[in-house]
């Protein structure tokens, strides 16, 4: 299958008017958590592309804003990921998986370990929050949400001619994500 530009742009649609409009959560979830519109860029090595199927490694900064939630959580927040993620694939189908810290504007922290599954544009998150992670010497710790899973139901912006060719360098991640309580 060949992403054109128009699969791609109609792909991008039924991702946002789809991660728009879906409002309850994930299986397994039960009420309580929330969402944000999430808002970022992943820089790749060795990105996917339309040639072969392959691994490779991205890094993620973005923002989280006009959160909205039944546990007090703040509007907004920054989000990183803490060590280069890792996936595989191309760019019609690709999965990945990665830990990320997310920011509030509180200063409190939650630690989030995540995959992504994608079909062309659309991408969707799930995972589990973190007690703790360590990176080299430093441990991270969550100080919000413990007793809740991320989701995401986002939309990967690449360029069509860098996945015709050597392989995406940067793409655009924008949708939704939050927080659902454990079940």
């Amino acid at each position: 299958m060949r992403a054109t530009p128009r699969l791609c742009v109609a792909l991008a649609s039924l991702a946002l008017a789809g991660g728009a409009a879906i409002t309850s959560a994930p299986a397994g979830a039960t009420p309580g958590g929330g969402g944000c519109s999430l808002s970022g860029t992943a820089k790749f090595a060795g990105g996917p592309n339309m040639t072969a199927p392959h691994a490779f490694t991205y890094t993620f900064t973005g923002t989280l804003s006009n959160c909205q939630s039944t546990m007090g959580t703040p509007v907004s927040a920054t989000i990183a990921t803490l060590v280069p993620a890792k996936g595989g694939g191309g760019c019609p189908s690709s999965s990945t998986s990665g830990v990320a810290l997310v920011t509030w504007a509180d200063r409190s922290t939650t630690i989030i370990s995540y995959t992504t599954q994608d079909i062309g544009a659309a991408v969707t998150l799930n995972g589990k929050v973190l007690p703790s992670y360590k990176v080299r010497k430093k441990v991270y710790r969550t100080t919000r949400g413990k007793d809740y899973n991320p989701y995401g139901y986002l939309v990967f912006g690449a360029s069509p001619v860098e996945c015709a060719g050597a392989g995406v360098t940067t793409a655009t991640i924008a949708g939704v994500a939050g927080l659902q309580r454990n079940s």
